[in-house]
């Protein structure tokens, strides 16, 4: 049986994307994304699932995606899998809302219910912890607070769902990845994700010329993100996500060309794309 490591505890939105990707695998909820990562490194599991960005609030883990950044990452991503997020008031005792003083929730949990908080509870202090279910652990210990969460949470600890569906937005998705030191075929609907650094950051351009690479050869890009390389400031790692497989001609093309114009290019992996 494969064994799938998330975070946790157990009735985080991160499980739910572990049981929707791993089918009938053993679950491992772990306290940290690094430790879901270096359990898989360490050969103690098949794969981590990850929480990566949201449609509302961007990327939901600095963590995951500095991790990634590192031109030396030692795993592929081998999956994803987009989530629905439906969020929940959630507390351990069936409240009146002007009641509740704290509101516990994952900072993501938090900044997509924003305005709904403001109109609920506008008393509430907004106390930020590692995940919803240790949000709803938090409100469970304490009789005046809730917490924001989804519904398998609620269920995992006999709670009280307050009010449904918070959400500020009602489209409201975030996309995990499954790492894994296995790589897949082709599809023939598949994602590439790289990091690369330009070669020279003061130069006109050139983060276009690497760009342009792909726009040539009609290759999608479906995500450009910018993290600083912590070695002097104004100097960043691009993080893309095309659309293809890199053993397709046209995006292994693109990836020899990008030797010559990035200090360091890494390709994470190419996946099936999520239905």
């Amino acid at each position: 049986m494969k064994k799938v490591t998330h975070l946790g505890p157990a009735g985080t939105y991160t499980e739910m994307a572990a049981r929707a990707f791993g089918g009938d695998a053993e679950l491992i909820p772990l306290p940290s994304v690094a430790e879901v990562i270096d359990t898989v490194i360490r050969n103690d599991a098949d794969m981590a699932v990850c929480a990566f960005e949201n449609s509302i609030a961007g990327t939901v883990s600095i963590e995951t995606i500095d991790l990634l950044l590192n031109p030396h990452f030692p795993l592929n991503i081998y999956g994803e899998v987009v989530l629905d997020i439906s969020h929940m008031l959630i507390a351990r005792d069936q409240l009146d809302l002007d009641t509740i003083n704290t509101v516990f929730s994952h900072p993501s949990a938090l900044a997509q219910c924003r305005q709904s908080l403001q109109s609920l509870v506008p008393q509430a202090n907004q106390i930020e912890l590692l995940s919803t279910t240790a949000a709803v652990e938090a409100a469970m210990a304490n009789g005046a607070s809730a917490a924001i969460a989804g519904d398998l949470a609620a269920r995992e600890f006999g709670a009280y769902i307050l009010a449904r569906e918070i959400g500020d937005e009602k489209h409201n998705a975030t996309r995990f990845l499954v790492l894994s030191k296995d790589k897949t075929t082709s599809t023939g609907d598949d994602k590439t994700t790289l990091v690369f650094n330009t070669i020279d950051a003061e130069s006109a351009g050139s983060l276009v010329n690497v760009l342009e690479i792909f726009a040539k050869r009609g290759i999608n890009l479906t995500r450009i993100e910018s993290r600083p390389t912590r070695r002097q400031l104004g100097t960043y790692i691009f993080s893309v996500d095309v659309q293809g497989h890199q053993s397709d001609e046209n995006v292994a093309q693109a990836l020899e060309e990008m030797e010559m114009k990035t200090s360091w290019v890494n390709v994470l992996g190419s996946y099936a794309r999520w239905k």
